[in-house]
């Protein structure tokens, strides 16, 4: 299967493409690619006729050029016959839209069947059904919501498969856009007929746009759960791949099975099989935004999780150290020899008032260059592995070059800096200041004590497949 012709088409095709409802699946899709995208599109509807001045046409059989994608926006009764077609004049891949298969029961399961086999037939890579489908800037867009409704985050290095189109959009792509979060590609898989999250990790795993794997799954069938966690693992020796479960009480189990048809695995079975096979998995909706942001850095991983918080402010030092304990983190134990050498590092304001333990509180009387010289410190001791910096950009004594200068530091070193700032438009300067040198800042005090958590599950994930440990008693996971 080629799924680079889903990934990167140059030509589309749109089934189900109306002249008289400009809010249809077909025509949003349509109208869309052929505005905001970078591919050829061409549109289907059985009467033909015009639509933005170009031409419909009456099937997939009359459209002029080579077709790489297929989009089938039409009943579910009529989805298997145009998908035949499409195999019959070579299209190379296609996104069944549709609903009305696996999760509707016996006459889905056989309906979805048969068009299994009209795929293995022609060798067609389909995408669904049930699905919204592959979102893969700048090439193409199959989402059927106008673009007007739709948050979109900016292209960057993240992969993003969701067995959900709703969660996908919301989210995934509401969330990210907050956080400025790039992605390479998204594909809500649906039903997963054809293509699912194994074929999906052996492509990313060589795609060179896509540096993380970040999955929403909600079930595997027979036997997937295995292949699954196999190429996790081999994905893993390039990128990380981080897992966001759902479906772990019985109502959602339940929820679960009449929405995709998939089945879900025991949580505590899926979660130790998680573990030993080094994947990821983000417990909740937030881990797997925090531990998108920081991944997509690619700092580097840490195995103790020992860490040391730099603040401006004592209270939030105090609520930091309470979340480290809660995500399993250790803070640093200075020494009185190390408090001093930090003492003597400060403006002679501060630096009598400056609590030094850690979290190391610099007080409203700081200046940047407190923050830069203690931030080198950390740097440089070999005691800390990940450094939090709390960054309250309310006192008068420092400046708006505050993130660039402090990140201007950490560069200089191997070791894992993330940040809080209040991200509000007033301080973007210190924010960007910040990201574009390579220093993760997150939106509260929690979300920083995560991106550490997920650098730690990292470390230990690359332990486990380093040392091979994940090949040995293998859980069923289904």
């Amino acid at each position: 299967m080629d799924l680079k012709a889903v990934f990167q088409p140059r030509t589309l095709c749109v089934v189900g493409v109306s002249q008289i409802n400009p809010l249809s699946p077909g025509t949003v899709i349509y109208q869309k690619n052929l505005h905001e995208m970078e591919v050829e599109v061409f549109g289907v509807n059985p009467r033909g006729g015009i639509l933005d001045d170009r031409e419909l046409y009456r099937s997939v059989s009359d459209v002029p050029k080579n077709i790489d994608l297929v989009v089938i926006c039409v009943h579910a009764e009529a989805v298997n016959g145009i998908l035949e077609e499409c195999g019959e004049v070579g299209v190379k891949g296609a996104v069944v839209v549709s609903g009305g298969f696996a999760e509707i029961g016996d006459e889905g399961v056989k309906r979805q069947d048969q068009l299994i086999r009209i795929a293995k037939k022609y060798d067609m890579a389909v995408i669904g059904p049930n699905c919204v489908g592959v979102y893969s800037p700048p090439y193409v867009d199959t989402f059927f919501l106008p673009s007007e409704r739709l948050v979109t985050p900016p292209p960057g290095n993240v992969a993003v498969i969701s067995q959900s189109g709703g969660v996908l959009v919301d989210q995934f792509f509401s969330k990210y856009a907050e956080r400025k979060i790039g992605v390479s590609v998204a594909i809500n898989v649906g039903n997963k007929a054809v293509i699912d999250e194994n074929v999906l990790l052996e492509y990313f795993k060589s795609d060179p746009r896509t540096k993380l794997i970040t999955i929403y799954l909600e079930g595997f069938r027979e036997k997937e759960g295995a292949l699954f966690l196999r190429k996790a693992a081999e994905c893993f020796e390039k990128k990380p791949v981080v897992v966001f479960k759902a479906g772990k009480s019985e109502y959602g189990r339940r929820a679960t099975a009449s929405h995709t048809g998939s089945v879900m695995t025991a949580s505590s079975i899926a979660s130790a099989a998680f573990k030993q096979w080094g994947i990821i998995e983000a417990e909740n909706e937030y881990e797997i935004i925090t531990f998108s942001k920081v991944l997509s850095f690619r700092l580097p991983s840490i195995r103790r999780g020992d860490v040391a918080i730099l603040t401006i402010s004592g209270g939030h030092g105090v609520l930091c150290s309470d979340l480290c304990a809660k995500y399993g983190l250790n803070l640093v134990e200075f020494t009185e020899e190390e408090q001093e050498e930090m003492r003597r590092l400060l403006n002679p304001s501060a630096a009598p008032i400056a609590s030094l333990r850690n979290p190391i509180d610099l007080t409203g009387s700081l200046v940047d260059n407190d923050v830069e010289k203690v931030a080198e410190y950390l740097m440089k001791n070999e005691k800390v592995e990940a450094v939090i910096l709390l960054m309250l950009p309310y006192p008068p004594t420092i400046s708006m070059q505050l993130g660039r200068r402090a990140a201007n530091i950490v560069r200089k070193y191997k070791k894992p800096v993330v940040a809080y700032v209040p991200w509000v438009q007033k301080y973007q300067m210190i924010v960007e200041g910040f990201e574009l040198n390579g220093v993760p800042v997150a939106h509260t005090v929690e979300e920083a004590v995560q991106m550490i958590k997920a650098l730690k599950l990292k470390g230990e994930a690359e332990t486990r497949i380093n040392r091979g440990l994940c090949y040995a008693g293998l859980p069923s996971v289904g």
